[in-house]
C-alpha cells in the first residue's frame, strides 16, 4: 500500500472521529420539588424509545448524553410524585443548557386491605375431658382435667365443684402431651408454692407434682400443711422467702420475708381496711354485759384486745359489711410491689425490705375491675382484670407510676381461670349451649 493511501485513511478516520465527537451533546438537569424547591435524589429519568436511562443524585442533578439537533422525550418519576415528560426540541438539544424539572407530589391509592383480628388459639382440647384447671411453670405447662364435675352440698361449700376420676397433664411449649398421671382422690384446683411447683388440692389430701424422666409423680401432703404452711409463702427471692398473715376472717394482715441464711422473720408492710376494721371493733359496743365480761376476760388471758374478740365472738366475718382487704404481693425487677387497694398506694419494697417509696393507683375505682390482678411470672408483668356484659380485658399496670397500659380484649365472653404468662392470656372457655368440652385457649397481649 503506498504511503500516499496511508495516509489519507488516516485523515478520513480523524475526521470521522472528530464529526462523531462534535454530534452528540451532554445535557446536564435538576429536578426538585414543587412545593418547596427542595432537590429530590433518587427520581428515575429515561429517554424514552430508547433502553437508556439514569437517577439524580444526593443533590437532584443528573447528567444525560443527547444526539445534537435532534429532538428527544425525556420522562421523570417518582413515587409519591407525578411522573413528567420533556419535550427537548432541536434547539435545546443543540444548545446543551442546564435543566430544571419540578415534580408534584400526588396520593398513592393502595388496594383495600381487610384486617381482622387474630382468634383465640387453642392449647388443649379433649372429646372426652373437660379442662379444671391449669399451671404454667418452667417445667411446662400443667392441665387438670376430668370427665364430669361433681358438687359439694356442705352449707360451707355449697356450689364448689370437685373432680372425681380427675388427671393431670403436662404439655410442652408446643402445647404436646408429654406425660398424665391420674390424681389418687378428689380433685379441687391446682395451686403451687413459693418456687412456683404444680400443687394438687384435693378434698382429703394435696399433691405436689414433679416430673423425671417424662414420669409425674404426685408426694403427698396434708391439708392443713398446704394451707398453713405452704400457701402462706407466695414468692421469693435468692435467701428470702415472701408470705404474709392473712386471715379470711380477720380485716388486717401484714406482709413477712423470712430471711433463710439467719432464719429472721421480718413484717415489712401492714395492711388494713380501716372502715372494715372501725366496724369489726365496734361490736363490743352492742354485746350483751356478760359478752362483755367474757371479752374482758379473753383479754386478760390471752393479750388480745377486747374489741377483736368481740369482732370473733359475734362472727362479723360473716356479715355482709365485713370486707377482706386486697394487697397481694409481686416481685417485679427484685422490687417488691404491694399493690394495697385499701389505702390506694403501691407500697415499693427493695430485696432487702426496706422502703422505696409509694405510688398511688386508682384503676381499683372502675367498676368495670374485676378486684383482680394477675402476673405474667416471665417477665414480672402485672395486669388488672377487667369485666363488663360479655367483655372481659385486661391492662398492664406500671408498678413504677400506678399508670395503665393499652386494653387487651379477650375474644370470647365470660372466660374463666384467666391468667398470663409469656405474654398471652390464657382461659378456659366452653360456648353456652354447645356439646364441647371446657377448652383451654390463649391469645397475645400488650
Amino acid at each position: 500500500m503506498s504511503r500516499i493511501r496511508i495516509f489519507l485513511i488516516t485523515i478520513t478516520l480523524i475526521l470521522s472521529g472528530l464529526v462523531c465527537a462534535q454530534s452528540n451533546v451532554r445535557l446536564h438537569g435538576n429536578v426538585v420539588n414543587e412545593a418547596t424547591g427542595e432537590a429530590l435524589a433518587g427520581v428515575h429519568v429515561k429517554l424514552l424509545k430508547s433502553d437508556r436511562g439514569t437517577t439524580t443524585d444526593e443533590q437532584g442533578n443528573f447528567e444525560f448524553l443527547l444526539v445534537r439537533g435532534r429532538s428527544a422525550v425525556l420522562e421523570f418519576s417518582f413515587v409519591g410524585y407525578t411522573t413528567v415528560q420533556r419535550n427537548l426540541s432541536t434547539s435545546e438539544s443543540e444548545a446543551g443548557s442546564k435543566l430544571v424539572i419540578a415534580l408534584g407530589s400526588r396520593m398513592v391509592e393502595l388496594p383495600a386491605v381487610t384486617i381482622t383480628r387474630p382468634g383465640p388459639e387453642v392449647v388443649y382440647q379433649r372429646e372426652d375431658l373437660h379442662v379444671g384447671d391449669y399451671h404454667a411453670n418452667d417445667q411446662g405447662l400443667w392441665v387438670l382435667t376430668y370427665e364430669r364435675p361433681q358438687y359439694w352440698h356442705r352449707d360451707s361449700e355449697v356450689g364448689a365443684q370437685v373432680f372425681r376420676e380427675a388427671r393431670l397433664h403436662l404439655l410442652d411449649t408446643n402445647f404436646v402431651e408429654l406425660c398424665s398421671v391420674r390424681i389418687p382422690g378428689d380433685a379441687v384446683r391446682l395451686q403451687h408454692d413459693h418456687a412456683n411447683r404444680t400443687i394438687v388440692e384435693g378434698t382429703r389430701k394435696a399433691w405436689i407434682a414433679t416430673v423425671t424422666k417424662e414420669e409425674i409423680l404426685l408426694g403427698a401432703i396434708d391439708l392443713s400443711t398446704l394451707r398453713e404452711v405452704v400457701l402462706p409463702w407466695t414468692d421469693s427471692l435468692p435467701d428470702l422467702l415472701l408470705g404474709s398473715t392473712m386471715s379470711t376472717t380477720y380485716p388486717a394482715f401484714e406482709h413477712i420475708g423470712y430471711t433463710i441464711g439467719t432464719k429472721e422473720t421480718r413484717v415489712f408492710c401492714q395492711v388494713q381496711d380501716d372502715h372494715t376494721m372501725e366496724l369489726f371493733r365496734s361490736q363490743y359496743k352492742y354485746m350483751t354485759g356478760r359478752d362483755k365480761v367474757i371479752a374482758m376476760d379473753l383479754e386478760k388471758e390471752t393479750g388480745i384486745e377486747r374489741e377483736i374478740i368481740a369482732g370473733y365472738m359475734t362472727g362479723f366475718q360473716n356479715d355482709p359489711y365485713f370486707v377482706l382487704p386486697y394487697a397481694p404481693l409481686f416481685v417485679v425487677h427484685d422490687t417488691l410491689c404491694i399493690f394495697d387497694h385499701a389505702k390506694g398506694m403501691i407500697h415499693r419494697s427493695r430485696s432487702d425490705l426496706m422502703a422505696i417509696d409509694e405510688i398511688p393507683i386508682s384503676y381499683q375505682k372502675d367498676r368495670s375491675w374485676s378486684a383482680r390482678l394477675i402476673q405474667d411470672r416471665m417477665d414480672g408483668s402485672v395486669y388488672a382484670v377487667y369485666s363488663k356484659n360479655l367483655l372481659t380485658w385486661l391492662r398492664k399496670v406500671d408498678p413504677s407510676t400506678g399508670n395503665l397500659g393499652p386494653i387487651s380484649r379477650l375474644t370470647h365472653p365470660f372466660p374463666e381461670e384467666v391468667k398470663v404468662h409469656g405474654r398471652h392470656a390464657y382461659y378456659v372457655y366452653r360456648p353456652y349451649g354447645s356439646l364441647q368440652h371446657r377448652t383451654l385457649y390463649r391469645e397475645s397481649v400488650h
